[in-house]
């Protein structure tokens, strides 16, 4: 049996859209690990904290007896884990959790992206292990620390159906036919507005750069010059502004139109589920989730694209 709590040595992750030096909360809970001998620098972006037994970044526990990596500890002690997880979760090593908790300080938009189902996540990393790291899916929970926007989840059609006839840019990516607008304006069956969703989201991602690229930088120059007449709520005005100043010309920048807005105050939360489109944007959160480390990317990113892949999801 185990005397008492012990504290853990968790991992710091250092990506482009990180928040830059101490103000940066990963910074500061790392600063605040005295093992970690850590020592922020005012120029480099922080992320993620992880906080787990994922092998990309394992923790490790502080014990009398010296450091231990977390899952050669729990494997040692496997009442600290329990019998019905370990039992629910036997496919896993030994001493492996079931989640991965994080620390992510979110300075500038995180890719389009979505992580993959259980099945999906089995295919993907016998597919391409060098890509997709481990065959779990990905499920997820952000509890905001600061104020959060994000996109998460198509828009219901109809507004989707709204930007298409008053956004042109869009509306060419897009490319739909009068008969198929007008059967996305009438749509009320569920299968048949997956159907639709999945025809406007695949010719979106799927336009080449030499179309969607000329038409992001149009769109932006035009949403920057005031306009009495222009009817695009003000919220999606600045947020295509703001990312097209972080990823110009990305054909992420039209998702805008495709995905909800997703604001949080400190302390709400939101829940993603494997499959589902979104992207964080701003602000601070702690994230629980299946532990994998599978991310499925086609947008505002200069990492690996899997375009097909997402669309099929």
């Amino acid at each position: 049996m185990v005397a008492k709590v012990f504290q853990l040595i968790p991992g710091v992750q250092s990506y482009d859209w990180g928040i830059q030096g101490a103000s940066s909360r990963v910074a500061q809970f790392a600063a605040a690990t005295k093992e970690l001998h850590f020592q922020p620098e005012n120029n480099k972006p922080y992320a993620e904290l992880w906080m787990g037994t994922h092998p990309s970044l394992p923790s490790r526990a502080i014990l009398d007896s010296g450091n231990e990596e977390l899952s050669s500890y729990l494997a040692a002690h496997p009442e600290l884990i329990g019998k019905k997880v370990a039992d629910k979760f036997s496919d896993e090593k030994p001493g492996c959790l079931p989640f991965l908790f994080k620390v992510l300080s979110v300075g500038k938009a995180l890719s389009i992206q979505a992580h993959p189902d259980k099945a999906l996540g089995k295919r993907l990393h016998e597919a391409r292990p060098d890509v997709y790291k481990d065959p779990n899916h990905k499920p997820e929970m952000a509890i905001a620390l600061t104020s959060f926007r994000g996109f998460c989840g198509f828009r219901p059609l109809q507004e989707i159906v709204g930007f298409i006839k008053t956004i042109p840019e869009f509306a060419q990516l897009v490319n739909l036919s009068d008969a198929e607008l007008q059967r996305a304006s009438s749509a009320t069956d569920q299968e048949e507005i997956k159907s639709i969703l999945k025809t406007i989201f695949s010719n979106l991602m799927n336009s080449p750069p030499s179309t969607y690229s000329p038409l992001a930088d149009h769109l932006s120059r035009r949403l920057s010059t005031p306009d009495p007449l222009q009817t695009l709520p003000e919220s999606e005005r600045h947020l295509i502004l703001n990312l097209s100043s972080q990823f110009p010309s990305d054909i992420g920048i039209f998702c805008t139109f495709l995905l909800n807005i997703t604001y949080l105050d400190p302390g709400q939360a939101l829940f993603l589920q494997a499959n589902e489109p979104h992207a964080y944007l701003q602000g601070e959160i702690l994230e629980c989730m299946a532990s994998s480390d599978n991310v499925v990317r086609a947008g505002l990113t200069p990492k690996l694209r899997d375009t097909d892949t997402l669309v099929e999801m």
